[in-house]
């Protein structure tokens, strides 16, 4: 990585979020849940890549997640994305929410670990932000048959049936696993394309 802290300056009024601070995260937060909302629905006729797709979307929206963070750098950017991501992902489904949230106020935490000026811990919050993607399937894990009946109606009876194939037990750990290494593989790649592209055309 070329620069291995954010250059800011250290007014306290300066880690305040301000309108522009929220207009930029509003921006990154809508790429990011049109892009993940791509990925996901793109997939989800597939059932094997319905239940990996906590990995694609790590892979896929890393970069999206590290823009928004890194242009803000102030307490609030994860939190709001994660919010956005918890209403749209998991509605209807309050543990889903709940869960949601913790895992972007975990990445918050993490980057304020890092003083807001760490670039390493700015994209290794992402490791955490993206446990969001196996939040919407708690319902499968903890609400089978209420989850399998909703698939029907959606996809059809033969959808379920494949789709019950890949549910096994342990599938909340297999995919928290898929989320971490896709997250991981996602942050190598927003690293690169981040020091390559959008720091010297001055987006962050």
């Amino acid at each position: 990585m070329a620069k291995k802290e954010i250059n800011q300056t250290t007014q306290n009024d300066d880690k305040k979020m301000r309108t522009r601070d929220l207009i930029y995260a509003g921006a990154f937060g809508a790429v990011y849940i049109v892009l993940m909302l791509i990925v996901v629905l793109g997939t989800s006729a597939i059932p094997i890549l319905y239940i990996v797709a906590p990995f694609t979307v790590g892979v896929v929206c890393a970069t999206v997640y590290e823009l928004c963070v890194l242009k803000v750098h102030k307490f609030g950017a994860a939190l709001i994305l994660g919010v956005l991501f918890a209403l749209v992902a998991c509605s209807g489904n309050i543990l889903g929410m709940v869960l949601a949230i913790a895992a972007a106020l975990a990445a918050e935490l993490i980057i304020k670990a890092g003083n807001y000026k760490s670039r390493k811990m700015y994209l290794l919050s992402f490791l955490a932000f993206n446990l969001n993607m196996v939040c919407p399937y708690t319902m499968l894990y903890f609400h089978r048959d209420e989850f399998m009946a909703r698939s029907v109606s959606f996809y059809g009876q033969e959808f379920a049936d494949e789709l019950a194939k890949y549910a096994v037990n342990g599938l909340a750990f297999i995919q928290i696993g898929l989320a971490l290494a896709g997250a991981a593989i996602g942050v190598f790649i927003a690293s690169k394309l981040i020091n390559k592209h959008f720091e010297k055309a001055n987006i962050i």
